[in-house]
């Protein structure tokens, strides 16, 4: 450990990395099944307009909480940042 660095600077940085790396996977995660949403609805946009809908409302909730994860992943990952360092 460097001399400048408090003893939890280490544990700090690994739950920050951490935070941001669970909420970039849970994303990833998520993915496949907003492409499958998409796809649905658009292809039945034309054919069947309630099963689209159903599938646009799938899409949206899903795409939001995908967003909502990653925010606050990059969010934790701003706020646990090192304090800046006093210039004496």
């Amino acid at each position: 450990m460097a001399e400048n660095q408090p003893a939890g600077g280490s544990i700090r940085t690994a739950v920050r990395w951490g935070l941001l790396l669970a909420g970039l996977v849970t994303a990833a995660m998520r993915a496949p099944e907003l492409h499958r949403f998409w796809v649905q609805w658009q292809s039945l946009a034309g054919v069947d307009p309630s099963a689209a809908q159903a599938y646009r409302t799938y899409f949206l909730v899903e795409s939001g909480i995908t967003a909502f994860v990653v925010a606050l992943g990059f969010a934790f990952f701003y706020l646990l940042r090192p304090a800046p360092k006093k210039v004496e």
